[in-house]
């Protein structure tokens, strides 16, 4: 039901108090301000592409790139991962990023 042992000891304090409350019942949207500096920046005859290049993928890097695609659509954003993993791979299919790993491939700069 609860997230943790402490959140736990609250519900169970609430409870006891026979206050109303419910848990995790409503959704609050914020937005965060930043900006979103990309790694190398190509220019092609299609015009720029962003590429991202990631080692280990933070889950606050992720984040990040999902609210600057959402902000900005329009933008080429592309990402080179050192490796192949699993969840950088879903990750980037499931957000829409073009893909590579390793090294920057070809076709993507003679567009």
């Amino acid at each position: 039901m609860t997230r943790n042992k402490f959140e736990t000891r609250i519900y169970n304090q609430l409870k006891k108090a026979k206050v109303p409350f419910k848990y995790e019942s409503e959704k609050i949207p914020y937005v965060l301000a930043g900006h979103y500096i990309p790694d190398f920046v190509v220019t092609t005859a299609l015009g720029k592409i962003y590429i991202e290049t990631k080692g280990y993928f933070r889950p606050e890097a992720k984040r990040k790139m999902v609210a600057v695609k959402r902000l900005h659509p329009e933008l080429d954003i592309r990402l080179v991962f050192y490796s192949a993993t699993k969840s950088n791979k879903s990750f980037a299919d499931r957000h829409g990023f073009k893909y590579a790993v390793g090294t920057i491939p070809e076709e993507w700069l003679n567009e």
